[in-house]
């Protein structure tokens, strides 16, 4: 089972990997390798990534985030429709719950 990326979610992480490709070559295929593989965690054990509670969003979208290990990011899924999905790539420092707006 492979989760669907929400739109915005794709382009974030497609942004990432541009990033660091052109950061040092190479290293948008080892991100994006490395988020393939915690997402694909994500779908096989969903409720493994530690639960995000958010004021003002109904506790059933069921929230989790689940590290990257290389790099400084985390995959945050959520139920959407009646099914859970990737709904960002965030930075675990740069803009702090940006993604929150989306499930409201």
């Amino acid at each position: 089972m492979e989760l669907p990326f929400e739109a915005q979610a794709a382009e974030e992480l497609w942004q990432a990997v541009e990033w660091y490709e052109s950061e040092r070559e190479g290293y948008g295929e080892l991100f994006l390798d490395e988020v393939e593989a915690k997402v694909a965690r994500a779908a096989r054990f969903p409720h493994s990534g530690p639960r995000v509670f958010l004021p003002n969003v109904e506790p059933g979208h069921d929230i989790r985030r689940f590290p990257l290990g290389r790099f400084q990011y985390q995959v945050i899924t959520a139920i959407v429709a009646g099914e859970r999905a990737v709904i960002a790539v965030a930075h675990t420092s740069r803009r702090p719950g940006y993604w929150q707006d989306r499930l409201r």
